[in-house]
């Protein structure tokens, strides 16, 4: 059914608006409808519209992306319309948001641009987390780590929880799984390849972020026959052939080779899926040096106990004459 359009005149509208200075809402009382009808009115006549509170475009930009308010909400604290709002947004050039950031639950925050951290996380993540989208265009990557370890779940949720939500829940199995809630700043971490990106191989400092972090999950620092060893076993045969290479053309002996078939039944009962690589650090000074490199990016606790713990073997073979360390 036709609905008339309701008879406003420019010049009354601009004595309610300007000079009595009432509201929107006021004036819709007035007219009997919608504050919407009045903002487009005030529009359509060219009347410059008001706002009772300055909204600056860094506030409404916290409030809308940052916070994830609505313009229901935002209008609220400004006691103006959502209209008003939705207009401020358009003028200031502040982007709408999509309907997966509408029904968002928890506020997601954006990845920086610090390459160390980049470089970390993409090491952690190649060694330990499953990373995927729900579906092909969702706006949310879910970070997934199951584990036994506490200092694995502390770990995850201190990663990611300035990110978004991080929920902890714990399996009949004794297990736990650490499920992060992340936005598409993160779409870095989707990809599982067993390779080293050029820009994290190039520059030493990221190549030793990159390290720290897929030691964090995937390497040892052990005491075997008295002496301080690093370890790491994996599948990925690039990766740490890529970390033999390095660790070689920086003066650091490591040792790299096979230690399982395809196809091959362990003793504990379970089947390689893959050929397994072991990357060996055993030398005393080549193993301090190594860990003076990484040390500062190590981020484990339980990594750092055990670096400490070598740290102190060393030295006393060291007392003692065993070792000789340059440096």
């Amino acid at each position: 059914m036709y609905k008339p359009k309701i008879a406003i005149e420019k010049d009354d509208l601009r004595r309610l608006y300007c000079v009595e200075e009432k509201s929107t809402i006021d004036i819709a009382k007035i007219y009997n409808c919608n504050p919407f009808t009045i903002s487009h009115r005030l529009r359509e006549f060219r009347i410059p519209i008001r706002f009772k509170y300055k909204i600056l475009k860094k506030d409404l930009l916290r409030l809308y992306h940052k916070q994830n308010k609505s313009t229901y909400a935002i209008a609220k604290i400004y006691n103006c319309t959502p209209g008003t709002i939705s207009y401020r947004l358009n003028k200031l050039g502040i982007p709408r948001k999509s309907k997966c950031q509408i029904h968002m639950r928890y506020p997601k925050y954006d990845f920086g641009r610090d390459l160390m951290e980049k470089a970390y996380l993409i090491g952690f993540r190649l060694g330990d987390l499953r990373v995927y989208k729900t579906k092909p265009h969702s706006e949310t990557i879910v970070v997934q780590c199951h584990t036994t370890q506490n200092t694995q779940i502390k770990l995850v949720k201190n990663l990611f929880n300035d990110y978004g939500q991080v929920t902890i829940s714990k399996q009949r199995d004794g297990t736990t799984d650490v499920t992060c809630y992340l936005n598409e700043t993160f779409n870095f971490l989707l990809p599982k390849k067993d390779e080293v990106e050029k820009w994290v191989y190039v520059d030493k400092k990221r190549f030793c972020a990159f390290m720290a972090g897929y030691i964090d999950a995937e390497g040892n620092f052990i005491i075997n026959q008295s002496r301080a060893r690093f370890k790491i076993d994996s599948y990925d045969k690039n990766i740490l052939e890529k970390i033999h290479y390095w660790l070689k053309n920086n003066s650091i002996k490591s040792k790299f080779r096979r230690i399982g078939e395809k196809g091959e039944k362990r003793p504990e009962g379970y089947i390689f899926n893959k050929d397994l690589w072991r990357l060996n650090v055993n030398e005393a000074n080549s193993l301090f040096k190594f860990i003076k490199l990484i040390k500062p990016f190590i981020k484990h606790k339980k990594r750092l106990k055990d670096i400490n713990i070598c740290i102190n073997n060393i030295t006393k073979r060291k007392k003692l004459g065993t070792v000789f360390i340059n440096g």
